[in-house]
């Protein structure tokens, strides 16, 4: 079968995000609590296969189908799910009916109900929907229209809640980058309001304070505790195409994250580069016979870029000791990962080797070799 991602590699990372996230946060919910997975803008769009596994509606359904399967072997109950799929489009939504009306199951705990119209207007009816269950949020527009924080942030308030977003950089930062009033004003509603040009961080370059200034009101609106972003490059130029932002109020949510974030930035540094190479071959004729060697440089790349945020916080992680005294691993990893592109195991090496450098204490003792949770971490004083 052809690639259904062929040329959408930035569309495949995504996809890929979502997939690994769900898989983690499914497997660890399910053992407690029922799921709503609501996607705001479903499509389907740009997909190209017939049974629309290429789209992020029936990968929400597969992994949460087989998530409750293997759960009910586990806990000897059956977890319920429940989807909800909202779209503007008629046509896009005739397709999406059509798709998912095998999977709702009500009779098997497996509830799905669609919605065919604006996303903000289906409010009420997905709090009703959600009830008691812990929420996963999907939002990814084709802009920046339709999802004002202060309208879909009543879904986020809730003790337990989580949201993914795809922040449309490219066509956010031309907007922002606009004289027109109306176009600047029609970022108010993702931006916390009007006058939010005066709000962004005049450190940095203008693209990239929007996206955080969006990161900060993500944060207000739903209350969560960590929100952290992903940047997914254009398939064949080094400039960001979306940011994929996450919402959570749980550490463990920040975890997976982060695993799930590495694991699919490997793989779009790889598909991006085999991108570019067809690209090149396209406009000369020629092929590389050294095109494989450049994927397998763009993929090391990640792990260089990890290396240049491991020393970063690094640096950090002894100024919030001195600041703020010991901590336990567990507040280091919460508050490197929220700050760094990182994973726990990176947070383990970097204490592995300050600890080796004398700069803190080796607290994990025993048969560790690396600190736990609850170890504290604090300087070494000579």
């Amino acid at each position: 079968m052809t690639d259904p991602y062929f040329d959408r590699e930035q569309t495949k990372a995504k996809h890929f995000i979502l997939k690994r996230y769900l898989q983690a946060l499914a497997f660890k919910v399910l053992r407690f609590s029922d799921i709503a997975y609501v996607d705001g803008f479903s499509g389907p769009w740009e997909t190209k296969t017939e049974d629309f596994i290429d789209s992020s509606f029936m990968i929400a359904i597969s992994v949460l189908r087989d998530a409750q399967t293997k759960m009910q072997s586990q806990i000897g109950r059956r977890p319920k799910v429940r989807c909800f799929f909202s779209e503007n489009n008629r046509r896009a939504y005739a397709k999406l009916a059509a798709a998912i009306a095998p999977f709702n199951k009500p009779e098997e705990d497996f509830e799905i109900k669609t919605y065919c119209g604006e996303f903000e207007s289906a409010i009420p009816e997905i709090e009703t929907f959600i009830g008691r269950f812990f929420p996963l949020i999907f939002i990814d527009p084709t802009g920046w229209t339709g999802y004002s924080l202060s309208e879909v942030g009543t879904l986020f308030k809730r003790p337990k809640c989580e949201v993914l977003i795809n922040f449309m950089y490219d066509f956010i930062n031309r907007a922002a980058s606009m004289n027109d009033p109306k176009t600047i004003a029609s970022l108010d509603p993702i931006l916390g309001g009007a006058g939010w040009e005066a709000r962004l961080d005049s450190t940095l370059p203008r693209g990239r304070a929007v996206e955080r200034l969006f990161r900060e009101n993500l944060a207000v609106a739903g209350n969560f505790d960590f929100v952290v972003s992903t940047k997914i490059d254009r398939p064949t130029a080094d400039r960001p195409h979306f940011f994929i932002a996450y919402g959570t109020k749980s550490r463990d949510g920040l975890k997976a994250f982060r695993e799930a974030e590495y694991n699919a930035l490997k793989i779009n540094a790889r598909d991006r580069a085999d991108a570019k190479e067809r690209r090149r071959q396209d406009r000369s004729g020629l092929s590389d016979l050294f095109s494989g060697l450049d994927a397998d440089i763009q993929e090391i790349a990640i792990d260089e870029i990890v290396e240049e945020q491991k020393a970063i916080a690094s640096k950090n992680l002894v100024e919030l000791l001195s600041e703020f005294g010991p901590m336990s691993f567990v507040q280091v990893w919460e508050a490197l990962l929220q700050a760094h592109m990182l994973r726990v195991t990176n947070v383990k090496d970097i204490c592995v080797d300050l600890a080796k450098i004398s700069k803190i204490e080796q607290t994990w003792i025993g048969s560790a070799r690396k600190p736990r949770d609850l170890d504290i971490i604090k300087l070494k004083f000579n």
